[in-house]
């Protein structure tokens, strides 16, 4: 089973080895441009970039 058909938030096994490989992962989608003002907007308020803006809220979205 791949790590995309479990549930969010479900743990996947890691080998050891593969934890001093880890780096950020660059994801690509697209947005309706209502949410894209809508975010740029809050992370301007926030003083952060848009992608830094987004990258928060996916993390929060895991807790």
């Amino acid at each position: 089973m791949s790590s995309l058909s479990q549930p969010l938030g479900a743990a996947v096994p890691v080998r050891p080895a593969d934890l001093l490989r880890r780096r950020p992962q660059r994801i690509t989608f697209t947005a309706h441009w209502q949410l894209h003002q809508k975010l740029q907007k809050r992370a301007d308020e926030e003083g952060r970039s848009l992608s830094g803006l987004i990258a928060y809220i996916l993390e929060r979205s895991g807790d």
